[in-house]
């Protein structure tokens, strides 16, 4: 039971109160100044995974590659279409691959790629926008028109139409990656549930880049998503070699090319002169005619390599035989 205070010891308090002696609410006082405080620190979220990946997570000269593709993407569809199509490369990042499926287009297309003999392969997404329009393009549409964009997953039909274009990805990423690595690449099966496909956990590591695809007024978007794991393997030969430069395989050829051209055995011929006769004329040589050939008897000879006169020499005599001594090139 608690202890009551007598008249006098509540007098004495209420004292000490008015005079200060006691202060009322000592922590009231201080929580502001600690919210303040607080409020004036800076909060920032620490990934440790993401620190310790941060620089597994880039691939040097991986853009130009991606450059390379989206030039060959844009003339397969071109070719398709039988239209101008562009397609450029816009953003790279690199997110989880769970998270990545969760932000996908509610009713577009995701295309599963294999890339032999790498593993996990990738993805190819269309969003809406660029899945109907390329659906009514096949179909017969012009591109002068108006888009319609229903708000509902393709059918089996109209994914098995637009499933061609989605497959012309392979052969183009298969070009692209060539300088890097020797690809066999296929389409796998096209969904329109991002919940149906599962090509790595859901931690792990995407390398994802957004492409712009333009057909006069149609502009859509098509991501292309890799997972590290695939790309892992690629990263030294990414690093080591200059892309669009002669690497070492390259030299050594052109130094093989250049020994064999060395060993090639050519025609070489020496000219005084050249005159144009009729046939009649020819018919009519007899012993002792003179033909002129219209050059100073000291006028250097014509050298020539396989018809092509590259040299000016003297005539004369080397072991009791006719040489002839350089003078200078053409």
């Amino acid at each position: 039971m608690e202890r009551i205070l007598s008249k006098e010891e509540i007098a004495e308090l209420l004292a000490a109160v008015q005079d200060g002696e006691i202060e009322t609410d000592p922590e009231g006082d201080e929580q502001p100044a600690k919210v303040a405080a607080a409020a004036q620190k800076s909060v920032s979220r620490l990934d440790l995974l993401r620190m310790q990946n941060s620089g597994r997570g880039r691939f040097q000269n991986i853009d130009i590659l991606l450059d390379m593709f989206a030039r060959n993407y844009g003339m397969s569809l071109t070719n398709r279409l039988q239209t101008s199509v562009s397609v450029k490369r816009a953003d790279m990042e690199t997110e989880e691959y769970e998270s990545f499926l969760n932000k996908a287009p509610k009713n577009g297309l995701i295309g599963v790629i294999r890339m032999d003999p790498l593993k996990a392969g990738g993805l190819v997404l269309f969003d809406e926008q660029l899945s109907f329009s390329m659906l009514e393009m096949m179909l017969g549409g012009t591109t002068g028109g108006k888009f319609t964009i229903f708000d509902r997953m393709m059918t089996a039909i109209e994914i098995n139409v637009v499933k061609g274009i989605i497959a012309d990805t392979c052969p183009d990423l298969q070009k692209a990656f060539a300088p890097v690595e020797k690809l066999e690449c296929s389409l796998v099966r096209v969904e329109v549930n991002p919940r149906m496909v599962s090509i790595v956990p859901p931690d792990a590591a995407l390398h994802i880049t957004t492409f712009s695809v333009t057909v006069d007024n149609l502009k859509g978007k098509m991501t292309l998503a890799i997972p590290h794991t695939t790309l892992d393997p690629l990263r030294e030969k990414l690093k080591e070699r200059t892309l669009g430069t002669p690497g070492r395989r390259e030299t050594l050829w052109a130094q093989r090319i250049g020994e064999e051209v060395g060993e090639t055995s050519v025609t070489v011929s020496a000219h005084l002169g050249d005159v144009e006769l009729m046939v009649r004329e020819i018919l009519n040589f007899e012993v002792g005619d003179i033909i002129d050939l219209g050059c100073d008897p000291n006028s250097p000879l014509k050298i020539f390599v396989e018809d092509k006169h590259k040299f000016l020499a003297l005539p004369g005599l080397q072991s009791s035989h006719k040489a002839v001594r350089i003078k200078g090139k053409v």
